[in-house]
């Protein structure tokens, strides 16, 4: 009897910068990626798009060194 093997299935999203520039997001065995048109293909040996890791973190406001609360006197 032949073992079945099961194919992983990957989504891919569609968003837009405020630029209105479209990038393509999606998650590789927990890694997120980016993929954007390139934009400096000059020959069709050159690939259409271009795919980048998203390592960006939001950062932990309690962590950062020059976090610091506003006063009432700042405003």
């Amino acid at each position: 009897m032949k073992e079945e093997t099961k194919k992983e299935s990957i989504g891919a999203w569609i968003n837009k910068t405020k630029e209105g520039k479209e990038v393509i997001k999606f998650t590789i065995n927990g890694q997120r990626y980016n993929m954007w048109v390139n934009q400096y293909k000059d020959k069709n040996s050159h690939p259409d798009y271009k795919i980048y890791e998203d390592n960006w973190v939001m950062p932990d406001e309690r962590k950062e060194e020059n976090f610091k609360p506003l006063n009432i006197d700042d405003l």
